[in-house]
């Protein structure tokens, strides 16, 4: 397993403070995710590299509005000076809102084609050597890449839910990220994913990593956690569920769409005495359906809960967690101390990943 920490949205100091308790808490990478309200991640992460040791950074790039060429260059130019602590993150964006306000925004089908042919260029151009390249989107001659590098560095993760993500990570990526959701549905996905992988596959490890983005709301009791993540939910706003609301309503995201089945669920109240006993899913809570415009689905209970959930999912064949704590700024130390570290403790390290 792998656990990887999505930082928030916020000033250079709190997104610098987590990157570092991070870093001492047992992850082995942090996100820095590439949308209108976040910081500049190539900035960020040029900042976050000079001030930690040995975690890496998981740059996320918007193939809507980013180009491949410069991503090359920026990946390769940040890979060289943190000692090649660089991944990147390839995302397609999903609302013709949100896109709307950083570049022309195409619809499901021309985003995922722009996608294709934009890290079919940015693994050429990672080749070496000069580069031609002709597609419907990008058109290059004579490009090099500069600077080089001597031994690639650095993973290539693809995100989505739909048919068109999947293809494309079957094919080029060296790991796979849907948002969280139920178990029996994160099992069906990759089981779906992995059949690509035989045809499509080519010059790549035949095992990629399978992650999935999920918060964690975990307390000392399964009363406590889910008292929280009620609180939290009733905190908000009728505004911020409407604003949500209306993302959703404008996405063409097939990740997104699964929680539209959820989103009524949510708006009840689950106790302990509801949750079915001793079910797989007991702990895994859509409430977040109302409220992020993303990651749905949290895991809700005791550490020991949450944990052994976390266990299950590894069980199935998911071995990269994104975790994010959304309800609070305090979330990440309980996660670490409580989650992570002592998952860790069970588990035989080598180097920085959890075997």
């Amino acid at each position: 397993m792998e656990f990887c920490w999505m930082l928030p949205e916020g000033n250079l100091e709190t997104i610098l403070q987590q990157t570092q308790f991070a870093e001492a808490g047992g992850f082995q990478s942090v996100l820095l995710i590439n949308a209108n309200s976040y910081m500049d991640p190539w900035i960020m992460a040029t900042v976050l590299t000079q001030e930690t040791e040995q975690i890496r950074i998981l740059v996320a790039q918007n193939t809507s509005y980013c180009l491949p060429t410069t991503t090359a260059k920026a990946f390769n130019t940040l890979s060289l000076i943190s000692a090649g602590r660089i991944d990147l993150n390839v995302v397609t964006g999903s609302s013709q809102v949100e896109l709307g306000k950083m570049t022309r925004a195409g619809d499901h089908a021309s985003r995922y084609k722009r996608t294709k042919e934009f890290i079919d260029l940015y693994l050429r151009l990672q080749q070496g050597g000069i580069t031609h390249y002709h597609g419907d989107c990008f058109d290059v001659q004579n490009a090099e890449l500069f600077p080089k590098r001597d031994v690639p560095t650095g993973r290539l993760f693809m995100a989505g839910s739909s048919q068109e993500a999947m293809a494309i990570a079957a094919e080029f990526a060296d790991g796979y990220l849907v948002f969280g959701h139920e178990l029996d549905e994160i099992e069906q996905h990759f089981t779906s994913f992995r059949e690509w992988l035989p045809e499509l596959r080519t010059n790549l490890n035949p095992n990629p990593h399978c992650g999935i983005m999920i918060d964690i709301i975990a307390r000392e009791t399964t009363e406590e956690a889910w008292e929280a993540a009620y609180q939290f939910l009733e905190s908000a706003s009728p505004f911020e569920k409407r604003m949500n609301r209306l993302f959703r309503n404008n996405s063409d995201s097939v990740g997104i769409s699964k929680y539209h089945n959820y989103y009524s669920q949510s708006k009840h109240a689950q106790s302990k005495h509801a949750q079915a006993e001793g079910s797989p899913s007991s702990t895994l809570w859509p409430g977040l359906s109302q409220l992020n415009t993303s990651n749905g689905f949290s895991i809700v209970g005791s550490y020991e809960e949450v944990r052994q959930t976390i266990s299950r999912f590894h069980r199935i064949g998911v071995n990269y967690f994104i975790l994010s704590g959304l309800i609070s700024t305090q979330e990440l130390e309980r996660i670490s101390t409580h989650v992570v570290l002592p998952i860790q403790s069970k588990h035989l390290t080598v180097g920085n990943v959890i075997k």
